[in-house]
């Protein structure tokens, strides 16, 4: 940016647009980091229901008995 060709009052009227359109903006990312943040949460979440349910040993307490297999 150039030098500022304007008077000290609009210049600080600009500082000061530009501070309000910088917290703006900054509390927009904020809250879609917070919303990327809880979704991914809720996908680790999701991937460690499906681990323990692959891990869960579901099957083992209905084999067939060897015997019954001949």
């Amino acid at each position: 940016m150039g030098g500022f060709r304007g008077s000290d009052e609009t210049l600080d009227r600009e500082i000061a647009t530009v501070e309000a359109i910088a917290r703006l903006r900054l509390r927009r990312v904020a809250r879609e980091l917070r919303q990327l943040d809880r979704e991914l949460r809720e996908l680790k979440r999701e991937r460690a229901r499906r681990r323990a349910r692959a891990d869960d040993p579901v099957g083992e307490g209905t084999a067939v008995p060897s015997e019954a297999r001949a």
